[in-house]
């Protein structure tokens, strides 16, 4: 028997003005840890595990800088959708009550 392989691949731009510093990296980190799937973000080859604080900081994202999520798994449509979002909405973020 064959098995299908598939994994899902979104492109996006940091909004956050602050880049992806230790407090975004802890909201990702801590969401890709509640699912099964292998989830990735890759800059510019190279490669890190959003289950990683470490990994994640250590790709250097900044603002507008062009990422790769790339999510793996049983659970990875439900893994990609809470993902965007969570980096969609500039990783909740904020400046004295203004998002930022």
């Amino acid at each position: 028997m064959i098995q299908k392989k598939t994994m899902l691949t979104a492109i996006f731009r940091i909004k956050n003005h602050l880049g992806i510093h230790a407090r975004p990296a802890a909201k990702l980190a801590k969401l890709a840890q509640s699912f099964c799937s292998e989830v990735n973000l890759i800059k510019a080859n190279r490669q890190a595990d959003v289950k990683s604080v470490l990994d994640i900081l250590s790709l250097g994202c900044g603002f507008n800088d062009e990422v790769a999520l790339v999510i793996n798994g049983k659970d990875e449509k439900k893994a990609f959708n809470a993902i965007l979002d969570l980096i969609e909405t500039e990783i909740g973020e904020r400046i004295n009550g203004t998002q930022i």
